[in-house]
C-alpha cells in the first residue's frame, strides 16, 4: 500500500514538474509566488525548518558534540531572527484583530521563555544531560507556540485580512529577515 502511494506521489510530482518545464503551468507561477510571500506561509516555513533542525539535533549522537553545538547554534539563530520579525512586524499587524490581543500578549511571553532557554543552553555542554533536559523544554515550548500560532492566530488572520495585506506583511517580514541575517553574518 505504501509503495503504491509512493509511486503515486512520484508520478504526480513528475507530471507537475513536466508541466512546469513544458510551460503549461507558467501562468500559475505568479500566483504561487504571491502565496509564498504571505506572512503565514513564511512563518510556517520557518516553523518547519526549526522543527527539522530540532529533529536532527535529537538524532545526533552525544559523541558528536561539535555537530550538536552547530545544530543548536543554527536553531538559536533561526529562532532569534524569527522571533524578532514576529515581534516587530507580525504581532503588531494582528494585535487589533478581534480576539487576538490576548493571543499576541501570550505569544510575546512564550518568545521570552524560548529566548531564556536559548541563552541558558548557550553555556551548557551539548553532550551533557543538562543540555538534553533544557533542549526538551525548548522543544516543548516551541512546539506549543507553533501549534497555537498555526491553529488559532493564522486562521483568524486569514479570515480577517485580504491576501494583499498578508502579502504586504510577508514582504516586510522577508526583507527584515534578510537584513537580520546580513547583520548576524557580519
Amino acid at each position: 500500500m505504501a509503495r503504491r502511494r509512493n509511486r503515486s506521489n512520484i508520478l504526480k510530482w513528475s507530471l507537475i514538474g513536466g508541466a512546469i518545464a513544458g510551460g503549461a503551468m507558467i501562468p500559475l507561477v505568479p500566483a504561487l509566488k504571491k502565496r509564498a510571500m504571505r506572512a503565514t506561509t513564511i512563518l510556517k516555513k520557518d516553523h518547519r525548518v526549526v522543527g527539522g533542525l530540532m529533529m536532527a539535533l535529537e538524532m545526533t549522537p552525544k559523541i558528536n558534540g561539535m555537530v550538536r553545538r552547530r545544530l543548536f547554534d543554527q536553531i538559536k539563530n533561526d529562532l532569534m531572527i524569527h522571533s524578532q520579525v514576529e515581534e516587530e512586524i507580525f504581532y503588531p499587524a494582528i494585535r487589533n484583530l478581534t480576539g487576538c490581543v490576548s493571543k499576541v500578549d501570550e505569544a510575546y511571553r512564550e518568545h521570552q521563555t524560548v529566548k531564556d532557554l536559548l541563552y541558558q543552553m548557550t553555556s551548557i555542554d551539548p553532550v551533557s544531560e543538562e543540555f538534553d533536559r533544557k533542549f526538551a523544554e525548548l522543544k516543548d515550548a516551541v512546539t506549543h507556540h507553533v501549534d497555537e500560532e498555526e491553529t488559532e492566530m493564522f486562521p483568524r488572520m486569514q479570515e480577517r485580512m485580504a491576501s494583499v495585506e498578508l502579502e504586504e506583511i510577508g514582504r516586510r517580514m522577508h526583507e527584515r529577515k534578510m537584513d537580520l541575517k546580513s547583520e548576524r553574518a557580519a
